[in-house]
Parts: C-alpha cells; sequence; structure tokens
C-alpha cells in the first residue's frame, strides 16, 4: 500500500514524470547514499543514482527507522517489507523480502522506501527492490548488519542507503554540518563512534558504516539537494 503519495512526492503522473523523467547517463556504482525529504529538490539526485544502476539488478534498500521497534519487535536489527507487487503512477514496482520477519508495520510512518518506487518503476522494470528497515545502535550491530549484507553482494545487487547528512539543525548550521559529513564520508572515517559521541547526526550514520565494510569506505560525492530545509541532504556512491 502506498502511503505518501500526494504528499512527499506528487501523485499525478504528469508531475511525477517531470521528477523521475528523463534518465541521465551515468556510470554503474554499487553502493548509494540517498536523501528523504520531499522529493521536488531531490529528483535530480534520484535520477542520477537510478541511472546508475542495470536494470535487472537487485537493489537492497536500507532505511534507518527514526523511532525505536515495536516492542514486539524489540532485539530485531531489521525487518523486510512484505513482497509484493505495489503500483505507482509511473508503472508496477516488484518488492522482494530478503529475511525472515515482516516490517510492514513501519512502512505508514517511513516514508524513505516509497520514495524510490516510482523512479524503480521508471528505471528498472525487470528489478526487485527490497527494503530493510533497520534499527542499528552499536559497533556490534553493525557488524552484525555487514555480514548479513555481505552474504547479499553477489555481484548482482546495488545497495542504497537512505540517510539524510544531518538531523533537523538551524538553518544557519546546515550547511556547514552537511559539508562535514560528506567530508567523513569521503575520508573513509569510522562513522559509530563520531555518532555516538553527537559528533554526526546523519540518521543512517550506523548503517552507512556496516555498508562502508563491503568496500573501502570511501564515498564519492554526486550532489546536494537543491533547497535545505532544516537538514542536510546529499547523495553519495561507492564501489
Amino acid at each position: 500500500m502506498m502511503y505518501h503519495s500526494g504528499i512527499f512526492y506528487p501523485d499525478d503522473r504528469a508531475e511525477l514524470e517531470a521528477l523521475v523523467l528523463p534518465a541521465e547517463h551515468s556510470a554503474e556504482h554499487k553502493a548509494f547514499i540517498l536523501p528523504h525529504m520531499q522529493l521536488a529538490p531531490i529528483a535530480g539526485l534520484y535520477r542520477k543514482v537510478f541511472s546508475s544502476i542495470p536494470d535487472g539488478r537487485r537493489v537492497v534498500a536500507l532505511l534507518p527507522l527514526h523511532r525505536g521497534m515495536l516492542a514486539s519487535d524489540e532485539g530485531k536489527l531489521w525487518l523486510p517489507a512484505s513482497g509484493r507487487t505495489e503500483e505507482t503512477p509511473l508503472g508496477p514496482v516488484r518488492i522482494a523480502s530478503i529475511s525472515d520477519g515482516n516490517g510492514s508495520a513501519y512502512e505508514e510512518e517511513e516514508y524513505s522506501a516509497e520514495l524510490l518506487y516510482p523512479y524503480a518503476a521508471a528505471y528498472l522494470p525487470h528489478s526487485e527492490i527490497c527494503p530493510l528497515f533497520t534499527r542499528i545502535g552499536s559497533a556490534e550491530d553493525s557488524k552484525k548488519l555487514t555480514a548479513f549484507l555481505r552474504s547479499l553482494d553477489d555481484g548482482n545487487t546495488s545497495f542504497i542507503v537512505s540517510s539524510n547528512m544531518t538531523c533537523k539543525l538551524p538553518a544557519e548550521s546546515v550547511a556547514a554540518q552537511r559539508d562535514a559529513m560528506i567530508e567523513h564520508l569521503r575520508e573513509g572515517d569510522h562513522l559509530i563512534d563520531l555518532w555516538r559521541k553527537g559528533h554526526v547526526s546523519a540518521c543512517g550514520a550506523p548503517v552507512i558504516e556496516s555498508l562502508s565494510r563491503l568496500s573501502d569506505g570511501r564515498w564519492h560525492l554526486i550532489g546536494v539537494s537543491e533547497k535545505e530545509t532544516g537538514a542536510g541532504h546529499a547523495a553519495l556512491w561507492m564501489d
């Protein structure tokens, strides 16, 4: 079920197409960070990322929860969306479940998965999108997620972490803290300690740390949001 259509992205086909298309010609990469906010200011970043993923490749979307797990899910580190075909204004998208459990309860609150679906429908009609809602809070948790991601890294899988570069901040602080986080990613710094000590506030920092271990940990900037609204937003890639 689509919960956020008409709120974070247009539900009108023509308006949505104007954000999703045309496809951009980008080099192929394996792992990405994409922000989540109202789609319009970051649509160009999504176009570049989805233009870098070949059609037919599995896409694992790592979606940090902004609140804790439900009491019934306490102790779990990740939960998949339920497998199904979801209809978007731009066509169907195939959603697959890749682990035990059921994260359906989080789909109504966390809109980050839905931002991916129109692009998947338009760019990757033969791919499966595999949303994974995550709650990672320690280095040990992060290592467990890395081990799981490594089991999925079969040469035909791309990974997307949905994460902003900062939490909500006063407007005058956003750009500087966003750029500082980008520099940490470029340098391959270990994010868990920085995040736990409050030196970075990216919502997906522990998940990014997990994914970074699949490679050399260094990220490359794609671009930043056309308009910042209370937090910092950027897209990056890693191979």
